[in-house]
């Protein structure tokens, strides 16, 4: 039977955020009464990021940075400050490993918070696990992020992404030859094959294409493929800057005038709207992965005016540490007795599903091998250089 795409609606102003405002109001005050009583030592966090290198993510921990700010103004946690040390491992899993040996080694970091990287997980997961610490990931990109012990991404991530976004294509927009282009960085294809296989396997079909390609391919070879194959919807899970490459190389294909093209969050961005907001009558669509930014619920509120006041961009990536950094705090205000790494990971371990008003699945860690508890994306679509929800619903992936 084919799976719909079921999921919660969209709230426009949860009343689970208004009452958890509340209750952080109060600690806060708590926390406040604390700071003012003694000064105490600094909670220190880390981060690992691909800052520099092929691909950049520094959203995701100046998001956090931003969020602990506005945490220490108000008093800490327990009354100690919240301090993040971030560390650029430039895309290279050598420099991954150095990072986590100065962070979990030589700070003793009580635990990793909003970290976004291409390399990190593979190369430090065994030792996450070794050493005790947590990873709440603000961006996970590899296929280790979603198979470790330790680490737990706030986001879908592009593996569980894909497999929404070619259920959006088949459900919501009957498309009957949806095509896939696969971005290969380090680890990552395999993992896209075996979340295309799961879907294939469910819905009991299969793409018309996958191709794969890098940052060196030519665009218009893909194109080609598009063509020749007669795809009537493509998911391409480039990075920002390739979405428009992309776009701009198939430009005057009046074969596929009217295919609808779906990427990845990493494409819901204001740059992507405003440069092909009106370079194309094509149906342009990005899954988003979590309460879409450009929309107006109570959270994001808070959020924007955090983000505003860090001087961070407003994405799906500042999103993302932004709830990672929120987590960790909801978390670590739970726990009676001193904050330690042990207590932290503890905390984590035995915590139950925590519900959140920006994700469409409930967040989870607990004590399983692999953590991927956000499965749901929400489709925008870009209207005259603008991103609009696409459908009433999160799409989500079974477990």
């Amino acid at each position: 039977m084919k799976d719909k795409p079921t999921g919660r609606s969209v709230p426009a102003y949860p009343s689970a955020w208004r009452g958890l405002s509340l209750a952080v109001s109060l600690l806060l005050c708590t926390d406040r009464a604390l700071a003012q009583a003694a000064p105490r030592p600094p909670i220190v966090v880390g981060a690992i990021s691909s800052l520099s290198g092929p691909v950049a993510f520094p959203e995701s921990t100046d998001a956090v940075r931003a969020y602990f700010e506005v945490i220490n103004a108000a008093g800490g946690v327990q009354g100690r400050p919240l301090k993040l040390v971030v560390e650029d491992d430039k895309g290279e899993p050598e420099q991954a490993r150095q990072a986590a040996r100065k962070l979990v080694g030589t700070l003793n970091v009580v635990a990793q918070v909003g970290s976004a990287s291409i390399v990190d997980c593979a190369a430090n997961a065994a030792e996450y696990a070794r050493r005790g610490v947590v990873s709440i990931q603000g961006t996970g990109v590899e296929p280790a992020c979603f198979e470790s012990a330790n680490i737990a991404p706030v986001n879908t991530g592009p593996y569980l992404s894909v497999a929404t976004a070619l259920q959006f294509a088949v459900d919501v927009l009957k498309r009957q030859r949806p095509c896939v282009l696969l971005l290969e960085l380090q680890g990552t294809v395999p993992a896209y094959q075996r979340v295309i296989a799961d879907w294939s396997q469910r819905v009991g079909r299969k793409p018309a294409l996958v191709a794969v390609f890098t940052g060196g391919t030519d665009p218009a070879l893909l194109w080609q493929q598009v063509v020749r194959e007669r795809c009537d919807a493509v998911v391409y899970t480039g990075v920002e800057p390739m979405v428009i490459g992309w776009m701009q190389a198939g430009r005057g294909l009046h074969d596929v005038t009217v295919m609808p093209r779906i990427f990845l969050t990493p494409a819901y961005t204001d740059r992507v709207a405003s440069v092909l907001g009106d370079a194309t009558a094509s149906p342009i669509y990005a899954m988003s992965e979590f309460e879409p930014w450009s929309s107006r619920s109570g959270w994001l509120s808070d959020w924007r005016a955090v983000m505003r006041g860090g001087k961070v961009p407003l994405s799906s990536f500042s999103q993302g540490g932004y709830m990672a950094a929120q987590v960790f705090v909801r978390v670590l205000r739970g726990i009676q007795g001193e904050i330690t790494r042990a207590s932290i990971t503890e905390a984590f371990k035995q915590m139950p599903p925590m519900e959140l008003a920006s994700a469409g699945t409930p967040f989870q860690f607990g004590e399983g091998d692999t953590h991927n508890p956000n499965r749901a994306t929400l489709p925008v679509r870009l209207d005259n250089g603008r991103w609009r929800i696409a459908h009433h619903s999160w799409i989500v992936v079974p477990e």
